[in-house]
This record gives structure tokens, sequence and C-alpha cells, in this order.
């Protein structure tokens, strides 16, 4: 199970909601001119550690990229956030006497080491295809690793020393200003310096993630197969998330370092490491600025704790206080204000009303067409073969797919349909023969490649973003095509009217039906534009109206585009008016038109099990 799902609800994405959002960045302005100012009118030890609360918030908001926006749980952040600290830190020791200013020098080079530092450790992850639990297990492997390796490493850097458990001493503190005279700020000054950093960092991080890129980096938290379909480079989207947020690992570092003035090993201490996720689950998984509730929440504590009000049982009581607070309030402080004002707001309580999927309007989807290739390309498999061990579903067929006609694969269970569909998706490759698609091969393609190139797919159960709404799912898939925001505004709203889905746009895909999340799905398809369409069982769990309007669908993209139907259900095959592949044992067994496949003898002993005339084939 999904985590990220499971703790928080991330905030919506839906880019025709974003444009009326409230004003956020004014507010996290407006919050940091506030504290900023308000610093210079408390106690200096209060506000140097209020400093590291802050730098401490700013490596969990890396976290939060990582884990609340993309759904994997990385226990490497302290690692990044280390080495940015121990380069920052070399970087200003040397240089700062040039310049006097520090930052210039420590901020830029920790956050190049951490994001380089990420993007490797994040390349052997995506590209690995490691599952979550492994990636976690990996990156806390990093971490550790490294942990035992800063121990006995020394080394000398110029004027910076790197002395093994002794750590790095003698590290600047924050100037910003120029030349020799130029002085160190003091707490006050401090904190003002870190939460400036904090809020630009968390301004941008915002900006980033509410853009088209962070609606495709919440599709890759919800379904990544899914998204991949839709023509997104999954393991890029997820790459850049996480050296981005490397790189904001390794500046909360070299700020760190500036900070404390010193450096040692345990920075990437196990301890360390764990304490991360806590800072995001008090404040919020997904919410980006709960990070920085989460560290100041638990740093107050432990500091107003510290000062002996209970006795010495400081461990304890924070203890117990964040195990009560994951408990019963999942989402975190910050999520769980959300879902307050969630309620308190209009019909907040009652929900909306349910409405229906109206009827689908065969004119407007022509009308969708139009963008189509003509001709559109064909779709070939040439002695296609794939095994799974010793069992051959797909063995060495042969078929060409061109618009015009719709094609259906019929057969048995385990008769190699879905497994022959899957292979021309490019979700199971090839061992043997080649896949040409337009005369070119893609035998070895990936899927999102395959969908660039005009290929639309619909696996047999129907594949919605469940948190988002029905037009952000429509509109993820058209943006996919053209990647420009107006382009995709259009089509979506287009094929809304088309479907009929007008009704249900701004419901969540979750509260549909099982037969109006088959619609959005295709849906999707159909904002793809595509010239080659699989489908696999599509009619399955409809109605007997719907039925009928999907096999207006199927024929009317038929019309311009190849389609492929796997199907069980014979009566809604014969009203397609299509040609039928029948498969049995992985091969092509009988071709030919419905009415004429139901004459044969042999196809009958397939159905029903006889072996009469299966034998002889």
């Amino acid at each position: 199970m999904n985590m990220s799902r499971t703790l928080a609800a991330p905030v919506a994405t839906n880019p025709a909601t974003k444009r009326c959002a409230a004003p956020w960045w004014l507010a996290t302005v407006a919050g940091t001119v506030v504290l900023g100012a308000g610093a210079f009118f408390v106690d200096e030890y209060l506000a140097y550690l209020a400093s590291s609360w802050l730098i401490f918030g700013l490596l969990g908001l890396s976290l939060d990229m990582v884990w609340g926006r993309g759904g994997m749980l990385s226990l490497g952040q302290t690692a990044f956030f280390g080495l940015g600290g121990y380069a920052g830190s070399v970087a200003a020791i040397n240089l700062a006497s040039v310049t006097g200013n520090t930052l210039m020098w420590s901020l830029p080079v920790g956050a190049i080491v951490g994001a380089a530092a990420a993007g490797a450790v994040g390349w052997l992850l995506f590209h690995g295809r490691l599952g979550a639990l492994q990636a976690t297990i990996l990156t806390y492997t990093v971490t550790l690793l490294l942990w035992t390796g800063s121990i006995s490493f020394s080394a000398r850097f110029g004027d910076a020393v790197v002395g093994g458990d002794n750590g790095l001493s003698n590290i600047p503190g924050i100037v910003l200003g120029f030349g020799a005279d130029a002085q160190g700020l003091g707490p006050q000054g401090t904190f003002a310096c870190v939460l400036a950093v904090s809020a630009l960092v968390l301004l941008g991080v915002r900006a980033l993630l509410r853009s088209p890129f962070g609606t495709v980096v919440d599709c890759v938290r919800l379904d990544g197969p899914k998204t991949e379909l839709l023509g997104y480079d999954v393991r890029r989207c997820q790459l850049v998330v996480f050296t981005l947020a490397g790189g904001i690992a390794g500046l909360a570092g070299a700020l760190y370092g500036a900070w404390a003035n010193y450096l040692n090993p345990s920075l990437f201490s196990a301890q360390q490491a764990l304490l991360v996720p806590i800072y995001v689950l008090v404040g919020g998984l997904g919410t980006l600025a709960g990070p920085f509730v989460g560290a100041v929440a638990v740093g107050g504590l432990s500091y107003w704790l510290g000062g002996g009000v209970v006795g010495g049982q400081t461990t304890l009581i924070m203890g117990v206080a964040l195990i009560l607070l994951v408990l019963f309030l999942r989402g975190g402080l910050l999520g769980g204000l959300g879902r307050l004002r969630a309620l308190r707001g209009p019909g907040g309580a009652q929900g909306k009303a349910r409405q229906a999927k109206t009827a689908m309007d065969v004119d407007l989807v022509r009308g969708l067409r139009e963008g189509a290739a003509v001709p559109a390309p064909v779709l070939e498999i040439r002695d296609g073969v794939k095994r799974f061990g010793g069992v051959v579903p797909v063995n060495r067929v042969t078929q060409r797919f061109a618009p015009g006609r719709v094609r259906c694969l019929i057969g048995p269970n385990g008769a190699g349909k879905s497994s022959l569909l899957r292979c021309l998706t490019g979700t199971h490759l090839l061992d043997a023969g080649e896949i040409v698609l337009d005369g070119r091969p893609v035998t070895r393609w990936m899927p999102y490649r395959r969908v660039q190139a005009g290929v639309g797919i619909k696996m047999q159960v129907a594949q919605v973003f469940g948190e988002l709404s029905v037009r952000t799912n429509l509109w993820i898939a058209a943006y996919s095509r053209d990647r420009d925001a107006a382009v995709a505004d259009r089509l979506s709203e287009r094929t809304l009217r088309a479907l009929g889905l007008e009704a249900l746009a701004e419901r969540d895909a979750a509260d549909l039906s099982h037969g109006e999340q088959q619609w959005l799905d295709l849906g999707m398809v159909l904002c793809l534009q595509p010239s080659v369409v699989l489908l696999d069982e599509p009619a399955a769990g409809m109605t007997g109206d719907e039925r009928r309007e999907l096999s207006q669908l199927v024929r009317v993209l038929a019309e311009t585009a190849a389609v492929v139907v796997v199907e069980h259900d014979m009566a809604f095959v014969r009203t397609l008016d299509a040609e039928v592949t029948v498969l049995h044992r992985g091969e092509v067994f009988a071709q030919g038109d419905l009415d004429t496949l139901r004459q044969d003898e042999r196809i009958l002993d397939i159905y029903l099990g006889r072996q009469q005339h299966v034998r002889s084939h």
C-alpha cells in the first residue's frame, strides 16, 4: 500500500482550479516578513535554535517532495544533506576570504553536490525499476555507508581539514556583505536569513508542483503504470524530482554548516535519517509547508520539555506525543487543518449531489478525431514470441492491424489474447520476432514511447487517478500529446462533452461507478488522439446501454485508427462488425468474420474443450 495515500491526502492538482487558487505565495511572503521582523524581538538563544528548526524543515521539504508528492519514502535525504553540508562548508572555508560573502559559495556548491549525489542514486533506483520498499532500503543503506565511511575519512582540501570522527571545524558563519571587512550575522539576523532562503525554496517548489509537471508527478504517485500509458516517461519524472530534492537537501546542509560552524559524521547517522520522516508526518505529508511546521513543533516541544518542566522525562513525553499525533491526526497538523476547512466549506458536510453520465454524442466524437493521422499508420507483429518459463502465451504470431475495420482477438482463457496485447503495448517485451509501427521497428520501445508515436491503450481494469477530478484525468491525458496547456484545456473540454461526462467533471474519479470509470478511461485514450487503439475487454462491467454506446465509439475510432479489441463477449463482438482472430495456445488458430467462424467445428471444440478437431490443427 502506498503510504503517501494512507497517511495523508495531498493537495488537489486540478489545473483548471489552480488558476483560481488563493494567492498562497502572498501568504508565504507575508509570513516570512512578520517572522523575520519578530526575530529581532526574541531571545538570541531561541532565535539561534529556531534557525536550526527551519533548516531541518528545509531538509524535510526535500523528503516531502520525494515521499509526499512522489510516493517513495527515501531515507537518504540526510546523506545528501551531509554531503552538501561538507562540500559547501569546504567551499566557504577556502573562498569566503576572497569575497567576504559565505553563502554565495556554500549554497550553490552544497546544492550541486546534493543534486549530483541524488541523481546518481536516483538513476540506480528508477532505471533499475526497484519497488518502493527496495528503494527505501537502498537509500537507507547509502546513508549508513556514508556514516561508516565518514568516521574514518580524513583529508585536507586547501584550508579545510576533514578529520574523520572529529568532523570539519572553523566553518565561517553567515556573511552577506562583501569585502574583507564584512561582518557575520548575529542569531536574529541568521534566523531572518535562513527564513528568507527557506521561503524562497518553498515558493519555488510550490510553483513547480502547481505546474503541469507537478500534476504529472501526482499521477506518477497515484498510478505509475497508467501515467506511462499516457505517454509520460515516468522514470525521468521520478529522477528529476529526486534530483531536485537532493539539491534542496544539499543546500540545507550548507546552511546547517554555516549555522553550526562545525560538522561531524552524526549527520549521516541512523537517528538523523529517521528524524526527517517524523518532521514530515507531524507537519503533514504532501503539504510542502508541513515539514517546517513539524520541525518547529518537534524542536519547540523538545526545547520546552528540556527546560525541566517534566522532571527529565523529555524523551518519553516526546515519544508518546508523536505516537498519538501520527495515530489520531494522520494528515499531520496542516493536513488536519485542511480537512477541517474542507468540512466547513460550502457543501462540505453533505457532499455533492450525485449526477450521472449523459449520452455520448457521436458527431462530437467524430469531431475529436479530426486531428488523427490520415492515413493512419499500420501496426504489425511479425513472428512474435513471448515466453514465461515453460509457458509460451505468444508463439510465432504474425498479424497486421490497419484502420477501416475493427479487429477482435478472441479465444478461451489462457489463449494468449491479453499477453499479445501487452506485447503490442510494450508492457511485455518480445523474446523473438519484431513489432513495426508505421514502418518503424518499435520492438524494444517502452510503452510511453509507443504512446508518443500514436498508440492509445486501455487495459482490462479501468485505470483512473482516483484522487484527481474527472476533468484533470482528461486534461493530463490531453497534455501528453502536445505539452500545450491551452490545447489540453480545449481537448479535455471537448472530450467531456462528447462522452457525456460534463456533469461529472468536478467529481473525484474514485467516486465514479465502475461503468463511469470505464468511460473516463476511454476518454483519456481519446484525448491522446491515437492512430492505433488497443482495448482489453473494454465492455467489462458495462450495462446494455453503455455497451451499445461503446460499440458506436469503437466503430467511429476504426474509421481513422487501427483498432484492436480483446473481448470475451461474442454478442458485443457481433455489434462491432469486426474481423476476428481466434487465438489458441498462443498461436493464431483461425481468422475471418464472426458468423463464418461460428460454423467452424474446430473453434467450437476449443471453447467446449473437445479434442477431435483441435489435434488436426
